[in-house]
C-alpha cells in the first residue's frame, strides 16, 4: 500500500446518478463482477443525490487503488462514469465525462482497457463479467495488463 493519499480538489456532477460511490480497493475476486469484484471499504463521501465534492483527503481507509462509479438513472451503460486511479505523488488527474468534472491531485488514472482476450480467468468467457468494467479493470491488474494514462 502506498503511504500519501490523493486528494480531491473538485467533484461536479449535473447528477443523474442511480448509483454514486468510491471505493478504496484493496484487492480483487474475479469470481464476480460489478462492485463485488472490488475489495475493500467505500467512501462516506460518494452517494446518489451527491452533485459536488471539494478537497477530500482520501484516507478513510487503506488502499492501492481507487474506483468512483456512477450509474445512471434511467440505465445507460456507455454514460456510466468509471474512474480507476491510485496515488502518485504530484500528479493530477482532470477528468470530465458527461456533465462531470473532476479534478484530483497526487493521483494518476488508470485506463480500463477492452482487451481482446479474458481467457485467464473461467469468468471472462461470460459477457456478463467481460463487459463490467470494474471487473475489466480487476482483471487488468490481476493479469498485469494495466497502464496508466498518460
Amino acid at each position: 500500500m502506498k503511504t500519501g493519499t490523493p486528494i480531491i480538489r473538485s467533484f461536479t456532477t449535473k447528477g443523474g446518478f442511480r448509483y454514486l460511490w468510491l471505493k478504496y480497493v484493496t484487492g480483487f475476486d474475479l469470481s464476480v463482477h460489478c462492485a463485488r469484484c472490488l475489495l475493500g471499504s467505500y467512501s462516506n463521501y460518494f452517494r446518489a443525490g451527491i452533485t459536488g465534492v471539494w478537497q477530500v483527503k482520501l484516507n478513510e481507509a487503506p488502499a492501492d487503488y481507487y474506483y468512483l462509479c456512477g450509474v445512471t438513472e434511467p440505465f445507460v451503460w456507455r454514460d456510466n462514469l468509471h474512474l480507476a486511479f491510485r496515488y502518485k505523488q504530484g500528479s493530477t488527474i482532470e477528468y470530465d465525462w458527461r456533465g462531470t468534472h473532476i479534478v484530483i491531485d497526487d493521483a494518476e488514472q488508470i485506463e480500463i482497457q477492452r482487451l481482446q482476450d479474458y481467457s485467464l480467468e473461467p469468468t471472462g468467457k461470460d459477457a456478463a463479467f467481460h463487459t463490467c468494467r470494474n471487473w475489466r479493470f480487476a482483471y487488468q491488474i490481476v493479469h498485469g495488463a494495466g497502464k496508466a494514462k498518460m
